[in-house]
């Protein structure tokens, strides 16, 4: 009895551990270090640590999992609240771990559904086998897509993005990073089923060795399939080079929002543009170049007008705006020369820009004394920014993260331009992660991306996603370079972005229905 406890407490140990170890191969599947096997590998180790366990044991695997995948790929708030929002070391570190830890409770959610859903499958082998592994990767992915979306949304750290750089990118412009992510835990599944069957339980009767080879055609037919996708254009691009110019001021983010620190701001980006007017078609400025109110920056702005105008150049820049006669303040961006539009934010960053249930909670964060942290969100239905003889419809910081946000955006957009200001994060590798977020609404969209930011880094994306020019971070610099408008959808810019959401939500309530039907059944007996 001893030994079978023993036997028993070194499972849970292991179990536990690898759910833990899976949730970090996520962080290094992706930016910065891009080892894109181990994504699979990730859903390998969870599929074998979750396959046979029940709800509460799948739900507290589940929160190892998240908690490994947040804890070391989106520790970087920690940054924000203690080095800008003047926190101190031990409540920076205790406000970073809750934030984890709260986001780890999506993930345990979503593998305790997985575990009672898994239990209701049908008995026989051929069809368990097979569903199992489908059940798995729509769960993964489904638990992706309702992290858009709960409490204002948080869509980092998806596994899709982790094939930015490998065959299965081709697929972006079809199914988009939901639809990626789904063939990655779909092919983790398959070899757990194949590694369990072969290597440790060769006589296991739940396993069919037809359904097996089901399994490894259908995952090598969806990576082959990536082969002929890579060489079909979606869309068209323009003959006709464009020229662009992305300021990088490198301005601190303690200095950025002074009172005294705006003159010499306005001056640093008046005279790193000078220079590049000549030979630019636009020039950049990243999100909240400007620190202060549209109004008060009347005169400057009308003066980089004229300028603008003189080199038949256009310029597009981040300021926070406030309408006459209203209390809504907004993160804008604004265009002079020859650009016309406005465009405000619309996915505000929580707790950052606004702060949620702020009627409830009150002033309890005044303490962090962060700016622009009472900002409004934008219309969805806001007119793109006309450029030249093209238009743009821009994304501001957070909101490139969002694929659907992308997506909607590049219906009325010949190129995607995106600002940002990732000081926030200092150091870390958010920036990074966040730069290749950009790569992939590229691939999805099948346009250039042009992508500016404070102190990095700023880049200019093809529509492959491979990046043509891009800046070193925390250096002063303007990085120019060459890119194309583009005619023309993609099938996930036309529908996808909402039809494999779709997709996914109908899948998983057939599983539910599926579920709900068993228990039904068991009720009666």
């Amino acid at each position: 009895m001893k030994t079978t406890r023993n036997n028993h407490n070194t499972l849970g140990i292991l179990s536990a551990a690898t759910a833990l170890a899976s949730g970090v191969l996520v962080t290094l599947s992706l930016a910065p270090f891009e080892f894109w096997p181990a994504a699979i590998l990730s859903a390998l180790l969870l599929f074998i640590a979750l396959e046979k366990t029940g709800v509460r044991h799948a739900f507290y695997l589940g929160w190892l999992f998240g908690a490994g995948m947040f804890g070391s790929g989106a520790s970087w708030v920690y940054v924000s609240i203690h080095e800008f929002g003047y926190t101190s070391v031990p409540l920076a570190a205790l406000l970073t771990a809750l934030f984890c830890g709260g986001l780890a409770l999506c993930t345990a959610l979503s593998w305790g559904l997985f575990s009672r859903l898994n239990a209701a499958l049908p008995d026989r082998r051929y069809n368990r086998t097979i569903l199992v592994s489908v059940l798995f990767a729509f769960v993964w992915v489904g638990g992706e897509w309702l992290r858009v979306w709960l409490l204002s949304g948080f869509p980092w750290l998806f596994i899709g993005y982790s094939q930015t750089e490998s065959i299965l990118a081709s697929w972006a412009p079809v199914i988009g990073v939901y639809g990626i992510g789904l063939i990655i835990a779909f092919t983790g599944a398959t070899l757990a089923q194949l590694i369990t069957r072969f290597l440790f339980n060769q006589h296991n009767q739940q396993f069919s060795l037809p359904a097996c080879a089901t399994l490894i055609t259908v995952s090598a037919l969806l990576w082959l399939m990536a082969l002929p996708l890579e060489k079909i254009d979606w869309t068209q691009t323009d003959t006709q080079p464009q020229q662009v110019s992305l300021v990088q001021a490198n301005i601190s983010q303690h200095e950025k929002w002074r009172a005294d620190n705006l003159q010499p701001t306005l001056a640093l980006y008046r005279e790193m543009s000078e220079p590049h007017w000549a030979n630019s078609d636009l020039i950049i400025w990243p999100e909240a170049a400007i620190p202060t109110f549209y109004q008060y920056a009347n005169q400057f702005l009308d003066q980089i007008h004229h300028q603008a105008i003189a080199h038949n150049a256009a310029l597009i820049t981040g300021i926070p705006t406030r309408p006459t006669y209203s209390d809504s303040a907004f993160n804008s961006i604004v265009s002079a020369g020859n650009a016309s539009g406005v465009y405000h934010k619309q996915r505000l960053v929580p707790f950052g820009e606004y702060v949620p249930f702020a009627n409830t909670i009150g002033n309890i964060m005044a303490f962090f004394e962060l700016p622009m942290s009472t900002m409004s969100a934008g219309e969805k239905q806001q007119a793109p920014i006309s450029i030249h003889n093209w238009q743009s419809r821009p994304l501001i910081c957070y909101e490139v993260v969002y694929p659907d946000l992308a997506a909607q955006a590049a219906q009325i957009s010949d190129v995607l331009i995106t600002i940002s200001n990732d000081s926030w994060f200092g150091a870390s590798i958010g920036p990074l992660q966040h730069l290749q977020m950009a790569q992939m609404r590229a691939l999805e969209n099948g346009r250039y991306v042009l992508r500016g930011t404070g102190n990095g880094v700023s880049a200019v994306i093809d529509p492959k996603g491979q990046i043509v020019s891009r800046s070193e971070q925390f250096k002063q610099q303007v990085i120019s370079g060459t890119f194309y408008i583009s005619r023309g959808q993609t099938p996930w810019t036309a529908m996808g972005y909402y039809l494999m959401p779709g997709l996914i939500a109908t899948v998983l309530m057939v599983f539910i229905a599926n579920a709900l039907r068993s228990a039904r059944l068991e009720g009666t007996k």
